[in-house]
């Protein structure tokens, strides 16, 4: 009887260091992430990114206009805010590297409060939502992907 407990109390074992190894041991980092999510008020967006990379072979510059001398594209939303707030041009200095990306937008790396003649037109600087959608859908429509305005559920979750 006893020696029936062994085999189900050693696969219990084997499972459980497992499952501790598994939850322990910190997760090996994509070079590409699989999905990045984008909530805006049309409905959130599951941009499938491995996917465009590998299977339609695009790379990071295609579509990330620069990378800064780094190995990691900035996020969209450091230069593609979906307002130009007070919130935005308070904190948008924690999102770059280095004080190169300030030139970007910027003539000089700002050291102070800017007077308003010195701040970039944000005229002329995408919101977030209009940088995607000027990116996205002239890519869809260069390679026949879902494109007009019936298509917009083929990307926004209703």
């Amino acid at each position: 009887m006893k020696n029936r407990y062994i085999p189900i109390t050693a696969i219990v074992v084997v499972l459980s260091i497992a499952a501790a190894a598994g939850f322990l041991m910190p997760p090996a980092s994509q070079e590409v992430p699989a999905r990045v999510v984008m909530d805006n008020s049309g409905g959130r967006v599951i941009f499938t990114h491995l996917y465009h990379t590998e299977d339609y072979g695009f790379a990071c510059a295609d579509c990330h206009h620069d990378e800064i001398g780094q190995d990691t594209p900035i996020a969209c939303g450091s230069c593609h805010p979906p307002a130009f707030d007070e919130k935005f041009r308070a904190e948008h200095q924690k999102n770059f590297p280095t004080e190169e990306a300030c030139l970007r937008c910027h003539y000089d790396t700002p050291e102070a409060p800017l007077a308003e003649e010195d701040k970039p037109d944000t005229d002329f600087i995408p919101t977030r939502a209009d940088a995607f959608h000027g990116q996205c859908m002239s890519c869809h429509e260069e390679m026949g992907g879902p494109y007009g305005d019936d298509t917009c559920y083929e990307c926004h979750a209703r």
